[in-house]
């Protein structure tokens, strides 16, 4: 039987709104609502639950004086467990076969990113291991779901966070591309002096792979916290179980391709081939997931505040040596003093700038009167697409900044 309960958190702070809303949206059963009633439109709190495909979200009301939202769950998280905790076992006990990949793409094609990082989660904390999770289910879901994960992606643009990480990855997968060349010809190899220009070739791609190392401590130091302070703890420990495996393999490469004089050639070829096939295969895969389910997971959950202190806390640790620089500069500010400007121009003039912006770019205007009839015209006609700041509110100049997203 289905039945609805009311929370009223107006007046209440951040934290102890959260405090009470998610775990109220957690504890609905099948077919029950929750009632959420707020002092402003909690538009986050809708796209959130939305992109979990388990709520139909409804405004019952809409201001002035309070939002009251219904979120009623859809979809029974308990089943889904359930079917995949089924899943697990087939795949332990008789490994990928054909039926399994069949029942596997059934199931995960109902499930968006962030809702499988907490089934994920859930299983393990009930006794399910990390390595069951990354071996069987991570790898068949990609196998299955690679081209419908790649079309649901949320695109970002420079300079975020999460657009520099993914620029990175291209270079990393260049670098691997090429590492996967010179494994080949090395296995046709039978000395040092016939590897010719690929004894250089290495030591670059490995130096490459090192650097990349500020890369995984921007993730491991920013966004992993940011994500477990979410509450979402198992996919950040899956990718940091993968970070060390994948340090102690590059450093063995690296001290290969500029130390090859400390071995026989016969075990030089064997521990790169070695070397290079694991890192090859699994750091590409591991840079997919990320991709494609954790960085998805982290846009879905963290707020524009978040990601700005991520930015400025990765700026700190600094970027790789091949980190595109326009990924890591600031964004454009494109300042309009309409104060110079006849009134009747203003508008015009400002519609102007701002379709010259790029999505992250930002406008600031100074005017001699608060605009808010210019607000207005903003969320009548640009409503999800801006973000509006007042910088300075008067008495004599407002300053407002107007951010394109």
């Amino acid at each position: 039987m289905s039945g609805t309960q009311t929370i009223d958190v107006k007046g209440l702070g951040h934290a102890e709104k959260e405090g009470l809303i998610f775990p109220g949206v957690e504890k609905l059963g099948a077919g029950d609502t929750l009632r959420i009633v707020v002092e402003f439109n909690p538009v986050p709190l809708v796209y959130l639950l939305k992109a979990q495909n388990e709520f139909d979200v409804s405004y019952e009301k809409e201001g002035p004086e309070e939002w009251i939202l219904n979120v009623k769950r859809i979809t029974p998280r308990e089943d889904q467990k359930e079917q995949f905790k089924d899943l697990l076992k087939e795949l332990k006990e008789e490994g990928t076969s054909a039926a399994a990949k069949e029942k596997a793409k059934t199931l995960l094609q109902a499930v968006d990113a962030t809702t499988l990082g907490t089934l994920e989660q859930e299983l393990i904390r009930e006794g399910v291991s990390h390595e069951e999770i990354r071996k069987s289910l991570c790898d068949i879901h990609l196998e299955v779901l690679r081209d419908s994960l790649v079309a649901k992606r949320i695109e970002t643009s420079a300079p975020h966070p999460v657009h520099t990480f993914m620029e990175e990855h291209k270079v990393i997968l260049e670098s691997l591309n090429e590492l996967g060349a010179v494994i080949e010809r090395l296995k046709e190899k039978n000395s040092f002096e016939s590897l010719g220009s690929d004894a250089e070739r290495l030591k670059d791609i490995s130096h490459h792979l090192v650097e990349a190392e500020s890369h995984h401590q921007r993730e491991e130091d920013v966004l992993f916290p940011k994500l477990e302070r979410r509450n979402i703890v198992e996919p950040p420990s899956i990718m940091k179980m993968d970070h060390v495996e994948f340090r102690k393999r590059k450093q063995g490469l690296y001290q290969l391709a500029h130390n090859p004089d400390d071995y026989a050639f016969t075990e030089f070829k064997d521990k790169v081939i070695e070397l290079g096939e694991y890192l090859t295969e699994e750091l590409e895969s591991h840079i997919f997931k990320e991709d494609n389910i954790l960085y998805q997971i982290a846009l879905q959950v963290l707020t524009e505040k978040e990601w700005d202190d991520i930015k400025r806390e990765c700026d700190k640790i600094g970027y790789c040596c091949f980190t595109p620089e326009d990924q890591t500069k600031e964004a454009k500010i494109m300042e309009l003093d309409l104060r110079q400007i006849m009134p009747f121009e203003r508008h015009e003039k400002i519609f102007e700038a701002w379709d010259t912006l790029k999505s992250g770019e930002t406008l600031k205007i100074i005017n001699d009167h608060d605009p808010k009839p210019l607000h207005y015209q903003f969320e009548a006609e640009y409503k999800n697409q801006y973000e509006w700041q007042y910088e300075q509110s008067g008495p004599k100049d407002w300053i407002v900044s107007i951010k394109k997203v």
